[in-house]
């Protein structure tokens, strides 16, 4: 019976760096292919009909989605979300939250910033991403009041949250101004299972501190 774990992804999509996040936070050793490895390619694209990134297959299964993923992590090794029903569904909300919120904003600053030279940026793209982060932020602040993380010990919510943390950092979206927030991101990116599956432009991020682009 073969039971290799394989992850398919690549290095800067966040869906696939929580993934690794949370797979390292459960111990489980994995084969770690990129997507776009020609001798990989193929596989990949048979097991993932939308042509999606990250797939993961474990336990002899094949998942195609990362909050399904890490759902089944957390039902397969726990502690990832907490232990009442209430308290999962308060964290569940925040992940969705910060995809659906946060991640739009980084995502459009990312892909505006990534894919053109700087003299090619849309300012006003640009300006529009960084109002949407600020205005995102207010309501994860609160969810830190009494808190170090937005699980006990940080979980499924904190690895969708520092993912795209992660990238807004390394491509230029101003540090947040909300204290918890950024007391919380510290923290993170001080854990082993961060740094460890972290993209390189996140690392470098790391390296330079926080900074805004001109």
């Amino acid at each position: 019976m073969n039971r290799e774990v394989r992850l398919y992804d690549k290095p800067e999509c966040p869906f696939c760096w929580r993934v690794r996040m949370a797979l390292q936070r459960c111990n489980v050793d994995y084969q770690h292919y990129r997507y776009d490895d020609p001798e990989h390619l193929q596989k990949w694209q048979r097991l993932s009909p939308g042509n999606t990134v990250p797939v993961l297959m474990i336990d002899e299964i094949v998942i195609t989605e990362s909050a399904v993923m890490l759902e089944y992590l957390n039902d397969r090794y726990g502690n990832l979300l907490p232990a009442s029903a209430r308290e999962r569904a308060l964290a569940r909300g925040l992940a969705h939250y910060a995809d659906a919120q946060v991640g739009e904003a980084v995502r459009n600053l990312v892909f505006e910033r990534r894919q053109r030279e700087p003299k090619e940026w849309d300012q006003e793209v640009i300006a529009s991403a960084m109002e949407a982060w600020h205005q995102a932020l207010p309501r994860l602040e609160r969810a830190l009041a009494e808190t170090d993380y937005f699980v006990p010990a940080a979980g499924i919510p904190d690895y969708v949250l520092a993912s795209r943390f992660g990238l807004a950092m390394a491509y230029g979206m101003p540090p947040p101004q909300t204290p918890l927030l950024g007391d919380w991101f510290a923290r993170m990116a001080d854990r082993s299972e961060f740094l460890d599956s972290a993209p390189g432009v996140v690392r470098d991020a790391l390296r330079r501190g926080w900074q805004v682009f001109d």
